[in-house]
C-alpha cells in the first residue's frame, strides 16, 4: 500500500523538518497539480485530514489505483496521501520520476494571484522549495513540471491562470532565502 501519509498534515516548517531523513533519490522533480474540483469555494476552510481519507478511498475503490499524488496543499497545510520514498499516481509521463503535489483551488477560475489562491500558491511553493532543496535541485522548468507538460494529457492543470515562470520564481524565492 502507497497511502501511508494518510492522516498526517504539517504547516511547513514542521513538513521540512519530516522529509529531511526521507531519501528521495528516485525523483527528478516535482509535479504541481489543482485540485479543480473541489474549488476553493467548496473548501471554504481548506482541507480537513478526513478530507484525505476520503480521497484515498476513492483513488482505492472507485479507481484501483495503488497509490495518488504524494501531498496536498491549501493555505496553511500539506497534507500527506502518498508515500514520498517511491512513485506515486498523479499524472501519467511523470508518475515515475516525480513527486506530485495537489493544491486546493480551480486555477481556471479563482484567481492565483489574490486572497486565499495566493495563499494556497505561497504554501505551495514553500513545499516544492523545500522538495528541491532536499533533493539538491535548482528551481527550473524541468524541476518543477505542471501537469499540464505532460503530453500524454490535454489538461490545463495547474490552472490557466497560472503562469509557469511566475511559480517556479516564486519557488526560487523561496530557496534563495
Amino acid at each position: 500500500m502507497a497511502f501511508e501519509l494518510v492522516g498526517q498534515a504539517w504547516d511547513v516548517e514542521a513538513f521540512e523538518g519530516y522529509i529531511s531523513d526521507i531519501n528521495l533519490s528516485w525523483a527528478d522533480s516535482v509535479t504541481v497539480h489543482h485540485t479543480a474540483a473541489p474549488s476553493l469555494a467548496q473548501r471554504p476552510d481548506g482541507w480537513k485530514l478526513q478530507h484525505m481519507r476520503n480521497i484515498a478511498h476513492y483513488y482505492q475503490t472507485q479507481l484501483g489505483w495503488s497509490a495518488g499524488p504524494h501531498l496536498f496543499t491549501d493555505e496553511d497545510e500539506v497534507y500527506g496521501m502518498s508515500s514520498l520514498w517511491r512513485r506515486g499516481i498523479h499524472a501519467s509521463s511523470f508518475n515515475s520520476h516525480s513527486i506530485g503535489i495537489e493544491m486546493l483551488g480551480n486555477y481556471d477560475h479563482e484567481s492565483p494571484s489574490s486572497g486565499r489562491g495566493l495563499d494556497v500558491i505561497e504554501t505551495t511553493a514553500q513545499v516544492v522549495a523545500a522538495l528541491l532543496t532536499r533533493m539538491k535541485l535548482l528551481a527550473t522548468d524541468k524541476t518543477i513540471l505542471f501537469h499540464r507538460d505532460d503530453p500524454k494529457t490535454s489538461k490545463t492543470c495547474p490552472g490557466s491562470l497560472i503562469n509557469k515562470g511566475w511559480f517556479v520564481g516564486k519557488v526560487q524565492s523561496y530557496m534563495d532565502e
